[in-house]
């Protein structure tokens, strides 16, 4: 018995070293079609049998050549689905059979018993996709060994010769290493240390296998490591973040705004009906427009009578009228004559503003929710609102880690107003493209077709999509960008915003792993300073002389306000620049620079107004007065919190007066 065992092991696998022979020598009968194969004893051959019959999944058993584990995880993310959860056996043909089979068991024993292995951080559970990525990596870099093997030493010997994993020589990885065409990674480095746990050596192995120390040798390929620290500060830079924020915002209220739908986001809809310009009305949309379109497209794709009308009753709660033909038998007319009825052009341009829309929309409820791109995959635009309270929340599904329940848990997500419109322009949109999910292909599904979720690597397209329209092209190919760069960006503004970790880790639904006492909002998931560059957000704070996220809103906060460069608008402006401007060169005067001056305020953690100069909003109190006290003597507090949804205002207090003034 293993001295690292904990739990009696199945028979089956107790007895394999002892029948290891055997079961090369019935495998080498089977794969090579021997009608009289070399005899073992009915012992052997029992266990063999025994072993093959183990099951491993709902629907596979190990002797199987292919492992499905897709029924034992209903609801796995839409991104895991499918071939993430099934090994082909099959599909390495160079690697013999003994070899396949001391695989087999040591991915079983990594599903069933991983901590009997003992040998990765976390022991207590393995998820299938996460243990196939690693096999299918192993059983590829073994397809090259063998492959090589073949070429040297002949098929039939290498066969009849190769009683399994063991009989690979370090030179055979040294040689296979220098033309594996797959990149060498973490999920390669994973598998042989798995196959060189402990328990397998004792259970499986005849002897140790060679132990070859797999970074030092010359790949052909090597993935690309990206250090901790780069990856945790993959966020996008502030000016695009604001820049993507507003763009899509605009489209979002425009695009309800012309349909003459509600908008929750006031704020946005002003400041894009101040902005003068509206794509909605560059495109000609109108109510009557848009259902236009939907038939259009419905048309286009195919759908008979009896489909387009069920589909725009279903949309609109009727058939206009006008859509249909004069001939009686309850038919649509012809694209042409469908045409003809709007003087807008509802052509490849009015495609193109729509799905800018809808990648808007996209955009809009993964930065400001922080979903992981699984989760993203489930919202069903329909139904996934819903109010609490005095809350809007958005429904989802977290699926990490719990891919084996049917319902899992805290699936909300708070939904500020630019989000819920986002959903309310994403139903009007799906009417378009017949899905209801918020992440799909822009194209219309066909007629009698299942509508389908999409994938992390569709989700990035989307996003790259709606980059390359609101950026220059010198901003898009500098952008580095992943399906988690907006929660990473969305983890660093909370961050900044100092919302505090609990917040943090509740909004990116990080559960496990808990650190800090017991109780609502004092416990956070050490996952969480992975995110957003927090833990070294956290690390450059306090007594260090960086700066810490408040500094950094706080510089921000000044430039936009109190700049003496910078460019007002308002009935004062010009008075509160020359202000601002007699104040810096003051300190100027005395040796300090515009950028010392400003980092100043912000280190202390508040910003240094003279009050006598009455900074607020350019309203004027007196002339400059050299006796008012210095830094330190006459505050005003700043309190600047970037996240959208969070109020901002500024308290100015000085001497006797207090001016507070809130602003969006």
């Amino acid at each position: 018995m293993s001295r690292v065992q904990t739990q009696p092991l199945l028979p089956e696998l107790a007895a394999y070293k002892k029948w290891r022979t055997a079961a090369h020598t019935l495998m080498l009968g089977v794969h090579s079609h021997i009608v009289d194969p070399t005899p073992v004893s009915l012992e052997a051959l029992s266990w063999y049998q025994a072993l093959m019959a183990l099951p491993v999944s709902k629907t596979s058993v190990l002797g199987d050549p292919v492992w499905d584990f897709n029924e034992d995880y209903p609801n796995a993310a839409m991104n895991v689905q499918g071939a993430k959860l099934r090994l082909n056996f099959e599909s390495y043909p160079l690697v013999n059979q003994s070899a396949i089979l001391e695989v087999k068991v040591a991915l079983y024993c990594w599903l069933k018993m991983p901590s009997a292995l003992r040998t990765f951080a976390s022991p207590r559970s393995i998820k299938a996709n996460t243990a196939l990525a690693c096999m299918k990596a192993g059983l590829a870099f073994l397809e090259t060994m063998s492959g090589q093997a073949r070429h040297l030493l002949t098929n039939e010997f290498f066969e009849v010769g190769y009683h399994g994993l063991m009989y690979f020589d370090a030179g055979m990885y040294r040689d296979a290493a220098r033309i594996h065409s797959y990149a060498f990674g973490p999920n390669l480095k994973k598998f042989f240390t798995l196959l060189r746990s402990p328990f397998l050596q004792e259970q499986i192995f005849d002897k140790p296998l060679p132990y070859v120390e797999l970074e030092a040798l010359t790949w052909a390929r090597v993935a690309k490591y990206v250090d901790e620290s780069e990856r945790t500060c993959r966020i996008l830079p502030n000016e695009i973040f604001e820049k993507a924020s507003r763009e899509a915002s605009f489209a979002v209220v425009d695009f309800l705004s012309a349909l003459g739908k509600p908008v929750d986001d006031l704020v946005a809809l002003t400041r894009q009906n101040a902005r003068g310009c509206s794509l909605a009305t560059d495109q000609g949309l109108s109510t009557y427009n848009f259902e236009l379109y939907v038939a259009l497209r419905l048309r286009r794709n195919g759908y008979d009578s009896n489909a387009m009308a069920n589909a725009l009753s279903a949309a609109f709660g009727y058939v206009p009228a006008d859509f249909e033909s004069d001939s009686g038998r309850h038919d649509f007319k012809a694209v042409l004559t469908l045409l003809n009825l709007s003087d807008a052009n509802l052509d490849n341009d009015f495609r193109l503003y729509i799905n800018f829309v809808s990648y808007s929309a996209c955009y809009l409820v993964a930065q400001y929710t922080g979903m992981r791109p699984s989760e993203l995959a489930e919202i069903l635009v329909e139904s996934c609102l819903e109010q609490e309270n005095d809350y809007w929340l958005l429904i989802s599904n977290v699926i990490k880690h719990r891919q084996g329940l049917t319902k899992l848990f805290d699936d909300k997500w708070i939904a500020i107003p630019i989000v819920r419109d986002a959903i309310r322009a994403s139903r009007l949109i799906a009417k378009v493209k017949q899905n209801p999910y918020l992440f799909s292909n822009v194209d219309t599904v066909a007629q009698g077709a299942e509508p389908t979720s999409m994938a992390s690597l569709g989700i990035a397209r989307q996003f790259s999509a709606f980059f390359e329209e609101i950026l220059t092209d010198e901003e898009f190919e500098t952008l580095k960008f992943s399906p988690y760069t907006l929660r990473h960006t969305l983890a660093y503004h909370m961050a900044r915003a100092e919302l505090g970790l609990p917040f943090v880790s509740h909004q990116l639904k990080h559960f496990g792993d808990l650190v800090g006492g017991a109780g609502q909002n004092k416990a956070f998931s050490e996952v969480t300073l992975g995110y957003g560059a927090i833990a070294e957000i956290l690390s450059k704070g306090g007594r260090s002389s960086s700066r810490t996220p408040t500094q950094m809103a706080e510089e921000e906060y000044i430039l936009s306000y109190c700049d003496p460069d910078g460019n007002y608008a308002g009935p004062n402006a010009e008075k509160h620049k020359a202000k601002m401007q007699k104040v810096f060169n003051g300190y100027m005067a005395a040796g300090y620079t515009k950028e010392q001056i400003i980092t100043q305020m912000a280190k202390r953690r508040m910003a240094i107004i003279n009050v006598g100069k009455a900074f607020c909003y350019g309203g004027q109190r007196e002339d400059f007065d050299e006796s008012l006290p210095c830094i330190g003597g006459c505050v005003a507090i700043l309190i600047a919190a970037r996240m959208p949804w969070l109020p901002r205002y500024t308290l100015l207090s000085g001497g006797k007066s207090t001016c507070r003034t809130a602003w969006h």
